[in-house]
């Protein structure tokens, strides 16, 4: 039985909101529940922690928390010390933009000149 299985349609939101607005890591995922595969390697969500190629970050309230970085969030907004992220609709705006769409979302970062 796989890990996707156990997942509603709500971890799917969770996961999409995660990798669009707190992850920091570069490439387009593939979301399937809780679980989100990209090129870079896999992020799997077991109850409020992230597994992540980049380390382990821990959801707590509103506050998503690693070793490397803190963001929260507030209503549509995903701020921490290094980025900050808006949410409008299924694209997230900020030093990276991603795109949510279905199952799939895509992430490019700007490249600074």
């Amino acid at each position: 039985m796989s890990l996707i299985s156990f997942s509603s349609a709500g971890e799917e939101a969770e996961m999409n909101d995660f990798v669009g607005g707190v992850y920091d890591g570069d490439g387009s995922y593939a979301t399937a529940g809780n679980v989100a595969v990209g090129a870079h390697g896999a992020i799997i969500k077991a109850g409020d922690t992230y597994f992540t190629p980049n380390g382990v970050y821990v959801k707590c309230g509103d506050s998503y928390i690693s070793p490397r970085r803190t963001v929260v969030r507030a209503g549509d907004s995903f701020v921490g010390h290094d980025n900050s992220q808006v949410k409008a609709g299924d694209v997230f705006v900020g030093q990276a933009t991603a795109i949510s769409s279905g199952s799939t979302i895509f992430r490019k970062s700007w490249a600074s000149r």
